[in-house]
């Protein structure tokens, strides 16, 4: 219990100043470690044989693109002409590598099977296009007036919904769960699915309120835009933490890693927030549009 606390009380705050009092460049630094880091995590569970280039080549290619997909939004924020994308090229490279790797491995003893080259795809390509999202809160907005009365507090949503969804959703299965979700995950329960939807309206509508009331941000969304957006995200969310429990359990693992303590890895604690970012960010951009 204390070692979750510390990580509570030490991690927090550091979320928060790279999110809210540094520049857009250290958001894209924290996105690159997440997504490099949740890579790793990936292949070191669901992979098999994986040899040391192939496992730093995904890690090298899930935090390069978002780091270019975050250069290829500056450039058009220049209005710099651009008729390329250098992050196509980064994963093009990447299922080169993951496919010479298993042909050359091939009928070897330490053969790297099809299976982890699905996963190095997901690691490696997947993980930094959801990732990436979580950048493009910060600095992509269809009116360059909004970026700075605006990206610098809606880059928390993704993480409200999934905080205020998983705290609800659990007290909620505590208090009245009965029917089962899924087998994926049987302390899940109906009850804390709904739970964990309420919770993530209430936390989009607290952040709303603080935004507004206390830091004096005039958001051009209504109050009914942003609990749809929580309630929305959420059900993905919950899409995105099952789907990571899935592999755990194929696997036969019950963390990620030990990166945060007792808190698990990476995976354990940002696997939800990937899946809910896009769709943050669909709405943010359907609505300002």
């Amino acid at each position: 219990m204390l070692q979750r606390w510390l990580v509570a009380i030490i991690g927090l705050p550091l979320l928060l100043l790279v999110l809210l009092a540094c520049p857009p460049w250290a958001t894209m630094l924290l996105v690159c470690a997440i997504s490099g880091v949740a890579a790793y995590e990936l292949l070191h569970v669901a992979g098999k044989n994986v040899p040391k280039v192939v496992l730093w080549g995904v890690i090298l290619s899930a935090a390069a693109q978002c780091w270019l997909k975050y250069a290829e939004t500056q450039t058009a924020l220049a209005g710099t002409h651009q008729s390329y994308s250098l992050v196509s090229g980064v994963r093009w490279a990447t299922v080169m590598l993951l496919f010479f790797a298993a042909v050359v491995t091939y009928g070897t003893e330490r053969a790297m099977p099809f299976s982890t080259v699905a996963a190095g795809v997901v690691g490696g390509i997947v993980f930094p296009a959801l990732y990436a999202y979580l950048i493009l809160l910060r600095v992509d907005y269809p009116r360059a007036d909004l970026e700075q009365a605006y990206g610098q507090i809606y880059i928390l949503a993704p993480f409200f919904i999934a905080f205020a969804g998983d705290s609800l959703a659990m007290y909620f299965g505590m208090w009245f769960g009965k029917k089962k979700l899924t087998p994926v995950s049987p302390k899940k329960t109906w009850a804390g699915f709904w739970g964990g939807v309420l919770g993530s309206v209430l936390g989009m509508l607290l952040l709303r309120l603080i935004a507004g009331k206390w830091l004096g941000y005039h958001y051009p969304f209504t109050w009914l835009t942003f609990a749809l957006t929580g309630a929305v995200a959420n059900v993905f969310g919950q899409l995105g933490d099952l789907s990571m429990s899935l592999i755990k359990r194929e696997a036969g693992v019950k963390d990620y890693s030990h990166l945060f303590l007792t808190h698990g890895g990476m995976l354990d604690r940002f696997d939800s927030t990937m899946f809910i970012a896009p769709v943050v960010y669909f709405f943010h951009w359907i609505t300002l549009v």
